[in-house]
């Protein structure tokens, strides 16, 4: 038996397949006794995601050093017969094939084939992070959805009183501040005033998706650097996200 788990945090699986299905069609995952690992960049290396499901968001793990490779499509195909009641079971025991159950009021059985194993070397950016921010989802959505309206990208400002989140286009300029002081604001740390501009495609995407089922949003970056997003899950899962920034010329 290469792999064996279950797990019941249907909604945070749902939410990272359809993640990780905007950058790449099909995913390659890392299994071990610690867990299970998905790295992945976007064919323009713009974005990137880095996932692990530790053993602990399981309610039964048994690996063994281990890679698979699935369509993203056809396992969020899979997992969508599944609700937020059931457990959902995966065992690989052939390189080519897992056996996916849907336990709950219905007992369902699936076989996805596997990829072919294919390798691919992603570095984690380095970022020398001047600004730290931590906001609810919602607000963050709901921010850009604002920017949105008028903009495809969204410039991110700032001071240690206060951030900004801006954006223009041919109809016209959104601006949504937030003021330290702000409830909805849980971290404003900056120590040298930063100023990036990232394409909202990208950003509000990842967002909305892995969002509706975190609990906060931390985010960190400097002047024309990547932006580096944590989601914090309630099951521990660990969600880094790395957005390149746009240079203006």
């Amino acid at each position: 038996m290469l792999l064996e788990a279950k797990f019941t945090n249907i909604g945070e699986w749902k939410a990272i397949l359809q993640a990780i299905g905007d950058i790449v069609e099909e995913a390659m995952f890392i299994c071990n006794q610690d867990g299970i690992t998905f790295r992945g960049v976007d064919p323009a290396h713009v974005a990137l995601l880095d996932i692990t499901f530790p053993k602990s968001s399981f309610t039964l793990f048994d690996c063994h050093a281990t890679f698979f490779g699935i369509s993203v499509s056809d396992f969020k195909n899979i997992l969508s017969s599944a609700s937020n009641d059931d457990e959902v079971g995966l065992i690989i025991d052939s390189p080519h094939k897992m056996r996916i159950s849907i336990n709950g009021n219905l007992q369902m059985k699936y076989d996805l084939n596997l990829i072919e194993r294919s390798e691919v070397t992603t570095q984690i950016p380095k970022i020398e992070a001047t600004s730290k921010i931590s906001l609810s989802p919602d607000i963050l959505a709901k921010i850009m959805a604002n920017i949105e309206r008028v903009s495809e990208n969204v410039t991110i400002s700032s001071i240690p009183e206060k951030i900004q989140f801006s954006g223009s286009g041919n109809t016209g300029k959104a601006e949504v501040d937030l003021e330290k002081n702000n409830t909805e604001l849980s971290l404003l740390e900056v120590t040298k005033d930063s100023s990036s501009v990232y394409s909202l495609e990208f950003m509000a995407k990842i967002i909305r998706n892995i969002g509706k089922a975190s609990k906060n949003v931390n985010m960190e970056y400097g002047t024309e650097t990547p932006m580096h997003m944590l989601f914090e899950m309630p099951s521990m899962t660990k969600v880094e996200y790395f957005l390149a920034p746009r240079i203006e010329n």
